[in-house]
């Protein structure tokens, strides 16, 4: 029995470490509540500024799009409106089945693959992280120095936002290093499958530096005269000027007026808490405390920051509904075909059989 449990306390690990922290924070906001200052907020609300909200939170996935087919553009001569798809069935995949945003990104490489082979569609699916991580961490950090300029008691939080810049940067390093520097991931890779339980560990190494090198010269497409590249950053940051704008119109429709600069430094809390949503759709639970935990932070009342939660949530599930799942709904329809599915299986098969590896649903 004792065994028992706690092979499921294990299993549900972060399940749980979310439910508690939803609790506290639920516990923390039911202290001095004021219900009657919550209806009244809700009459007070300003339906005009939804308006904004929508047309911010549709810019927030657009520009994520733009940046994706500006990245691809070049090498897989993407149209547009297939970008498009593809992303949005990437969102639709880590909103519905989250995993710490790793789903969203193999959902972008095997999309990429229609249009070149599995070592494009890595190196490329790869860099766009790459830079999603580095152009979020310079947006923050930018952001935060102009807050600690303008707001000087706001230097008690730089230590959790410098924190989370760090980390995503260090990530962003990570990237960059099996994307630019293969020789030195060559030596890791040496060591790592000498250690693995399979038969032909030579082929293996073998094919893994052929598709090191590969993804080496592919990654020369990714130089800074290169203008796509460029614009795919831009988009970036437009991506990001977005994302705190709909927690900002958030806030206007109850009546609350705080600079954007202020919110943007959030995104760290946002992330962090996010990562606590391990298959929970919409994230919900922890983008909602994260959310409220930012506002109570900036000094909203618990009562409007309830409600702006509420409100910016909701606009995001029904653009999620109305926009990601239609288009997301019909590209899984052509990326996840069977003919596609088929070969995957069969790439997955060979690659059993020829290294000797057993995978839990194949038979090498």
């Amino acid at each position: 029995m004792k065994t028992s449990l706690t092979a499921w306390l294990r299993r549900h690990a972060v399940l749980l470490a979310q439910l508690i922290l939803i609790i506290v924070i639920v516990l923390y906001i039911a202290q001095g509540f004021d219900v009657e200052e919550f209806f009244q907020a809700i009459s007070s609300v300003n339906p005009q500024l939804l308006l904004y909200l929508v047309l911010f939170e549709v810019a927030y996935y657009l520009s994520h799009a733009l940046a994706y087919w500006a990245l691809a553009y070049k090498r897989f001569r993407l149209r547009l409106r297939d970008a498009v798809g593809g992303t949005m069935l990437a969102w639709l995949v880590d909103l519905l089945l989250p995993s710490a945003f790793i789903e969203g990104d193999i959902v972008r490489i095997v999309f990429l693959k229609q249009y070149g082979d599995w070592a494009e569609s890595i190196s490329y699916g790869l860099f766009f992280r790459f830079l999603l991580n580095t152009t979020l961490s310079i947006f923050i950090l930018v952001a935060s120095l102009l807050i600690v300029n303008i707001y000087v008691g706001f230097s008690h939080y730089m230590l959790l936002y410098a924190s989370a810049v760090l980390l995503s940067i260090l990530s962003s390093a990570l990237i960059a290093l099996f994307i630019f520097n293969a020789q030195k991931l060559k030596s890791f890779m040496s060591r790592l499958v000498s250690k693995l339980p399979i038969n032909n560990k030579h082929a293996l190494l073998n094919d893994l530096n052929k598709f090191l090198d590969y993804v080496s010269e592919t990654s020369r497409d990714f130089s800074p005269y290169n203008f796509y590249l460029w614009l795919a950053v831009i988009a970036l940051m437009g991506q990001w000027v977005s994302g705190i704008m709909t927690p900002y119109f958030s806030l206007r429709c109850v009546g609350i007026d705080i600079n954007p600069l202020l919110i943007a430094p959030g995104y760290t809390i946002l992330s962090t808490l996010s990562l606590a949503s391990i298959g929970v759709p919409f994230m919900i639970g922890s983008v909602d405390v994260a959310l409220i935990t930012l506002y109570i932070i900036l000094g909203v009342p618990k009562e409007r920051a309830v409600l702006a939660t509420l409100i910016g949530r909701s606009v995001t599930i029904l653009v999620t509904l109305s926009l990601i799942y239609p288009i997301g709904v019909y590209y899984s329809k052509k990326i996840f075909s069977e003919k596609n599915l088929k070969e995957i299986k069969g790439t997955l098969t060979r690659l059993a059989r020829d290294y000797g590896i057993e995978v839990p649903f194949l038979k090498p």
